[in-house]
This record gives structure tokens, C-alpha cells and sequence, in this order.
């Protein structure tokens, strides 16, 4: 009982040890049991330095495979009284700094203080709206040819933990503040793929929108919700780029009146559990120049899908549904699609539809 109290007591010294400091304890207790042990005449334990660092391992470790063990009196007192005493509480001590630097990075990552700066092409979901959020991160998920690798799940510390710490690809981050320059590193802001903006208010999402909008890269895509008009517009006029989805309840119940089941072929095209759905793609610049309705019978023939509108904005402001079919369609325009999988631009061999100037000719 009393070996058991000083030990721990040993331990608990040992722990606030800095990692220097125990180093130099290793190195000065393996140094005075070598010489001591030589002295006493423990040839066999001493003769190969890599037998004796090996002896002393599995002796602290308590591992004790008994393959090397003193053959003297002298050395197996020795190693009673202060070997194995000494060695074990080195290496709690040791063990006691492991288990709490694996500690403290997993309670960061559960508490959203991890430092995410070395994300790349990863998405930032912005908020926590329960199961309507879950909803959301499965729904991108399910996608096989997503072209992002993670998602980082940001919340401006309205959560106290992970509230999808079961996902391997869903990290979280609790944010302060989303204008503070250091907190736009830690999620690697400059590095994502997109962004998507569902806070718990519109206040909330207008504010982080224009907080983040010349933040990220070029190439990435900021989408949020907004269910007041009033700022929806006042977005638009500042981040033209950034595409907002708005409360469409009233137009959808007008429309399934008028329409009957309208209401599920527009469920379907963006959730993709249910069929079907919706895709976007851009065309090459090098794609040439094609008329609506060649492109059309393209897409359908050989990649089973359907092209339904064109856009020339990212953020698809301009779409037009239905386009006729002898307009001219180029490189940098996208395509609005639905099909049973996501079409890839590299998918489709451009060159095979038949171009304007080919049909002229």
C-alpha cells in the first residue's frame, strides 16, 4: 500500500515534468544503472549497449519478457530497491504525457478548437439547424463523384461538442468571430471548395456572407438561405457572386395546386435519395460551338440525361429554362442537367457534337 502511494506521488511530480526535463531523468537513470550494474559485476546485462537499453524498456514497462535478468545478488537488490521503482515511474510518467496530449487533440477536435489550417478543396458548412442540418451534410455526402474531400462543420459557439462526431468526414469548428483574420486560417478559409451559409438567423447568415465573400478562392462557390426579401436583395446588390436560396413555401403550394405532384419532381431533382436529380456543369472553354439542340441530343444519347437550362453565371442569376433549340451555346456557359449521377465536364467528348460551323458547311 505504501509502495503503491509513492509511486503515484512519483508519478504525479513526474507528469509536470516538461519533455526536456524527463529526457534528461531517462537518460540520467539508464547512465547510473549501467555503471552501477557493471560495477557489480552484471557482464551479461552490460557487455552489448543495446541489451542494456532494451533490458531497462522492458524492465520500466513492466512488460518483463525474463529473457535478460540480473545473475547477481548485488544486481537483482539493486534492481528491487531502485530499477524498477525508478524505471516505472519514468515510464508512467511518460505514458501520463502521451494520454494527455491524445486527450487534449481529441477533446479540441469534440470542442471545435482544432486547427483545421491544413484542409484543402473541403467545404464550410456555416451553422447548426439540427436535423435539418444533418439532413443537408448527408445529402452532400451521398454524392460518389463529389468533388470536394470534407466538410467542416463551423458554429459560432452556440455548440459545446462534435454534433456529428460519428461522421469521419464531418469535422467541427467553433467560431468567435468569422471577420477575425486568424480564425479564417484555422478553417482554411482560402482553401475550401465552397461554402454554404445556413445560420440560425438571417441577421446571422447576411453578416457572415459579407464577412467571408473575398476570403475564399476564386474558384469556390458561397450558397446561404434567407428567408427575409429585405435581405436577400441587399446581399445581392453587395456579393452579386454568391447565390441565395430563398423560402419558396408559398410558390410551391401555388404551383402543386395549379399542377398536381409538381411539388415532388422538384423534390426529387435536388434530393438525390429519391431519384434523378439535379447537376451543374460548366463547359470548357475549348468545347466549340454548338447549337441548344444538338447539345441536347448529345447528353441524352449518350449520357442518359437531360439538359433543361443554361446559365452564364456561376450562381446560376440568369438561367433560362428551356432554352430554343437553335441557341448558340459555348465554353463558359453551364449547363443545368438532371441525371441519374453527376456528369462530369471530362465525361462528355466534346468534339463528337456536331459544331455550328461543321453544320454550316
Amino acid at each position: 500500500m505504501l509502495f503503491n502511494q509513492v509511486l503515484k506521488l512519483c508519478q504525479l511530480h513526474l507528469a509536470r515534468l516538461s519533455w526536456i526535463g524527463l529526457l534528461v531523468m531517462f537518460i540520467a537513470h539508464y547512465i547510473s544503472c549501467y555503471w552501477i550494474l557493471r560495477c557489480i559485476g552484471e557482464q551479461k546485462l552490460t557487455s552489448q549497449l543495446i541489451d542494456f537499453i532494451y533490458y531497462c524498456s522492458v524492465l520500466g514497462s513492466t512488460i518483463g519478457f525474463g529473457d535478460l535478468s540480473p545473475a547477481t545478488p548485488a544486481g537483482r537488490l539493486f534492481t528491487a530497491l531502485w530499477q524498477i521503482p525508478i524505471g516505472i515511474g519514468l515510464f508512467g510518467a511518460l505514458m501520463g504525457k502521451v494520454i494527455g496530449i491524445v486527450q487534449m487533440v481529441i477533446k479540441k477536435g469534440l470542442n471545435g478548437m482544432a486547427d483545421f489550417s491544413g484542409l484543402q478543396k473541403h467545404v464550410v458548412v456555416v451553422g447548426w439547424r439540427g436535423h435539418q442540418t444533418q439532413k443537408m451534410i448527408s445529402l452532400l455526402l451521398v454524392d460518389e463523384r463529389r468533388q470536394f474531400d470534407r466538410i467542416l462543420l463551423c458554429e459560432p459557439n452556440d455548440l459545446d461538442s462534435h454534433p456529428l462526431s460519428g461522421n469521419s468526414l464531418v469535422d467541427f469548428a467553433r467560431i468567435s468571430n468569422f471577420n477575425d483574420p486568424s480564425e479564417q486560417r484555422r478553417i482554411a478559409l482560402s482553401q475550401c471548395h465552397s461554402v454554404i451559409i445556413f445560420a440560425q438567423s438571417d441577421e446571422q447568415t447576411f453578416t457572415i456572407a459579407l464577412s467571408i465573400a473575398g476570403k475564399i478562392p476564386l474558384s469556390s462557390h458561397i450558397v446561404v438561405y434567407l428567408e427575409d426579401e429585405r435581405y436577400a436583395t441587399l446581399l445581392n446588390m453587395h456579393c452579386p457572386n454568391i447565390e441565395i436560396n430563398r423560402n419558396l413555401s408559398a410558390e410551391q403550394l401555388a404551383r402543386s395546386m395549379q399542377d398536381p405532384g409538381s411539388s415532388q419532381s422538384v423534390a426529387s431533382m435536388v434530393n438525390p435519395l429519391l431519384g434523378d436529380s439535379g447537376c451543374v456543369l460548366a463547359i470548357p472553354d475549348d468545347a466549340g460551338v454548338f447549337h441548344y439542340g444538338e447539345l441536347m441530343r448529345y447528353i441524352k444519347l449518350h449520357h442518359d440525361a437531360t439538359v433543361i437550362g443554361i446559365s452564364r453565371f456561376k450562381n446560376g442569376r440568369d438561367v433560362e429554362l428551356n432554352p430554343v433549340i437553335s441557341t448558340v451555346i459555348q465554353g463558359g456557359i453551364w449547363l443545368h442537367m438532371i441525371g441519374n449521377a453527376r456528369i462530369l465536364a471530362q465525361d462528355i467528348n466534346w468534339s463528337e457534337i456536331r459544331n455550328i460551323h461543321d453544320i454550316s458547311s
